[in-house]
């Protein structure tokens, strides 16, 4: 029998952050994981705040507990668990920490006191900065239809389209990878950056594969598990998160590669770019798409659910361009193309052939 989810809108920090499902799509993400909590960040949109604290606290704690000596680390514990003695004494309700122990392989009372402290004994032993200091995660949503440029902490952007999370930290170090993780589409302009006479790597991870780059223009579309790039200037290398470290594959401008999740090859071919970049123009480019090829991207940008009434409509291919980015010209467009009626209920739009 499955174990119903727990109710994580009356969660507070200390929950999120002993919670095993929220530790492991903060510290191990998988396409799972991220699925579940985008939807919830889309339900629960007043939680953003708490859950960035949460996923900030974990991931600097466990950058910044692993680096340390095995003498340092004793002498944290020690500390920590005579605060959590004083801390009981003072009768002070504290929940079971079952899952912290699992994660950090100790006991220790968790808040903002505690937060507070363990900052202060890493400050100690490991000369980092107040926690409000350290770098935080940024976690950037669009909504369905909504455009956003972004620009990072070294100068490149990124212009999401509708339906997309881009996340990443916002404090990058000289001479480290700068990475970055995108679930929907962007569209990255990234700043060439070196250190010590060596280019830095910019580093874009999808659920189906790593894009590396040092300076270039691309396009990442990564839905339901499968990512597409589209190069379209510069050079970039490919590389799937589960195959061994070095095995990469290099694009080169105007190739588009594609990976799904259940075929092990990366399909790469010669493509226009256009085809996979008009939007950020703010255009419909389509050549020889299918029906239901244009009906999933009206679905994953902007939420609308397109319902064909002949199943073989969806079989039928279009060719066009349209310079204004418009859904009821697009509608129009196509119904005059294929003699269909297109009747319009919200977000669900039925296409039927006239009589």
């Amino acid at each position: 029998m499955n174990t119903p989810s727990p109710d994580y809108s009356r969660y507070s920090l200390n929950e999120f952050v002993l919670d095993d499902s929220f530790r492991q799509w903060v510290l191990q993400p998988n396409e799972q994981s991220m699925t579940f909590w985008h939807g919830f960040m889309l339900q629960h949109p007043e939680k953003q705040a708490i859950v960035d604290e949460a996923a900030s606290l974990l991931l600097h704690l466990n950058v910044r507990f692993n680096d340390l000596t095995n003498a340092s680390q004793e002498r944290i514990w020690q500390a920590l668990n005579q605060a959590f003695d004083e801390h009981e004494a003072k009768q002070v309700s504290v929940r079971p920490l079952t899952g912290w122990q699992r994660f950090l392989g100790q006991r220790a009372s968790f808040g903002w006191q505690l937060a507070a402290s363990i900052t202060g004994f890493l400050l100690l032993v490991g000369g980092l900065t107040y926690y409000k200091l350290l770098p935080k995660e940024q976690r950037i949503h669009t909504a369905f239809g909504e455009n956003k440029t972004v620009t990072l902490p070294d100068g490149s952007t990124v212009l999401l389209n509708g339906n997309t999370t881009l996340t990443y930290t916002d404090g990058w170090t000289d001479g480290k990878s700068r990475e970055v993780w995108l679930d929907g589409e962007g569209f990255f302009t990234v700043t060439k950056k070196s250190h010590r006479g060596g280019r830095v790597k910019f580093v874009t991870h999808t659920s189906g594969l790593d894009i590396i780059v040092l300076g270039t223009q691309f396009n990442v579309n990564t839905r339901r598990g499968s990512t597409a790039v589209t190069l379209v200037e510069g050079k970039v290398q490919l590389s799937k998160p589960d195959e061994p470290a070095g095995k990469v594959i290099e694009m080169k401008p105007g190739q588009f590669a594609a990976t799904k999740p259940s075929i092990e090859a990366v399909e790469i071919r010669e493509e226009k770019p256009q085809l996979h970049t008009s939007w950020v123009e703010h255009q419909f480019v389509f050549e020889n798409t299918a029906l239901s090829d244009i009906a999933q991207q009206l679905h994953d940008t902007y939420g609308l659910e397109i319902v064909f009434e002949d199943s073989d409509l969806a079989n039928r291919r279009f060719t066009g361009n349209l310079s204004d980015q418009s859904i009821e010209t697009l509608l129009a467009t196509l119904s005059l193309t294929f003699d269909l009626t297109a009747h319009r209920n919200g977000d669900r739009i039925s296409l039927r052939h006239n009589p």
